[in-house]
């Protein structure tokens, strides 16, 4: 069925509000670079797959792509092609399209969350979000990475053939990054997977090998002592962390896609059918 409200007509709207349960998710990613060999676009392209795919599993609303996040490295060292606004912004064109996604009668508003960068701002959206009366409950859940390790563990628990878009040799290598403990993080094995999945024409493993993925854990001792920094820009200034994603293709693409919808979809189902959120935010607000 038709889950998207784009492609949604004004007349039918209504009826996937209900089938929604009044629950509206949106996706959400950012602009910004993902080391030499992955689209700018990464982060959104994900989210929104990830968030489609899992809305033909529970279905649910899914909102237009929210793919401004926050992106604070600044200039002058904003990497080409990188777009960034305030956060200011941001969380009141947030609270602005909650309005009005309010106002077509969903209760409950959803964000499939794919930039590490937007956690942060995205918590205080959902303080700012307690402090007037509100029409509707608002969370946020991030995308998972699967691919290697989560998708490993998989094989492990239920054996060969319990992703059918995986060959016996993909088997293998997923088990063999996994024992041998890839590292995940930025424009890694887990986001290369998913872009591979829906997108493998943008994805350039070609490329790898110009620029490290290692972070330089040049401020560790700020963490050690207990401090919070945002040590981001300067522990990967190329904007990669991780390992190469050398062995990625396709089907392993495919598979990362339908379970990290699986996932999703899992939590959505838990949002959309659970009503004390709602309650307690009513009983909270009253003689407002």
């Amino acid at each position: 069925m038709e889950t998207r409200w784009l492609y949604t007509t004004s007349k039918d709207l209504p009826k996937l509000r209900e089938i929604s349960n009044d629950t509206c998710v949106i996706p959400m990613g950012c602009i910004e670079k993902h080391g030499l060999h992955m689209p700018l676009g990464t982060d959104t392209i994900a989210a929104s797959m990830v968030t489609y795919l899992a809305s033909q599993i529970e279905p649910v609303c899914v909102f237009p792509d929210f793919i401004f996040g926050d992106v604070p490295e600044g200039s002058p060292k904003m990497h080409p092609g990188t777009v960034t606004i305030p956060v200011e912004t941001e969380i009141l064109m947030l609270e602005t399209l909650c309005t009005q996604i309010a106002r077509n009668g969903f209760r409950k508003i959803l964000v499939i969350n794919g930039h590490g960068g937007n956690v942060s701002w995205l918590n205080v959206f959902m303080r700012k979000m307690t402090t007037e009366k509100r029409n509707f409950v608002f969370g946020h859940i991030e995308l998972p990475l699967v691919a290697p390790h989560t998708m490993a563990e998989k094989l492990i628990e239920e054996g060969s053939g319990c992703m059918p878009d995986l060959t016996s040799e993909d088997e293998a290598t997923i088990l063999r990054l996994h024992e041998q403990k890839m590292r995940i993080g930025h424009a890694c094995m887990g986001e290369a997977s998913y872009i591979m999945g829906c997108a493998p024409e943008s994805v350039h493993l070609e490329y790898l090998g110009v620029e490290a993925g290692r972070r330089l854990h040049i401020l560790d001792h700020y963490s050690k002592a207990g401090i919070s920094i945002h040590a981001w820009p300067y522990d990967c200034p190329t904007a990669y962390g991780g390992d190469d994603p050398v062995d990625c293709n396709e089907r392993i693409g495919k598979a990362a896609l339908k379970l990290g919808a699986e996932i999703i979809a899992e939590r959505i189902k838990l949002f959309k059918e659970d009503e004390v959120f709602w309650n307690c935010q009513e009983e909270f607000q009253q003689g407002w």
